[in-house]
């Protein structure tokens, strides 16, 4: 079976987001930047099938993170 690698990419926009440790429990946490599991479960809700493997490389973050 051949297999192809294609580049994509996608820029989220919004004025919050909260990418939160699930150890936090009742008072939220948040990380500076989405993790490795939340950028690759975006990609999968846009783009998915069963002969699709989504492999996240690079986060760029456009803004400075305020807190």
């Amino acid at each position: 079976m051949v297999t192809y690698s294609y580049p994509i990419q996608m820029e989220i926009a919004g004025q919050t987001a909260i990418w939160v440790r699930p150890d936090s429990g009742d008072s939220p946490v948040s990380y500076a930047a989405p993790t490795y599991s939340a950028v690759k479960a975006l990609f999968e809700s846009v783009l998915w099938g069963p002969a699709i493997e989504i492999i996240p490389t690079k986060v760029e973050l456009c803004k400075p993170v305020q807190w």
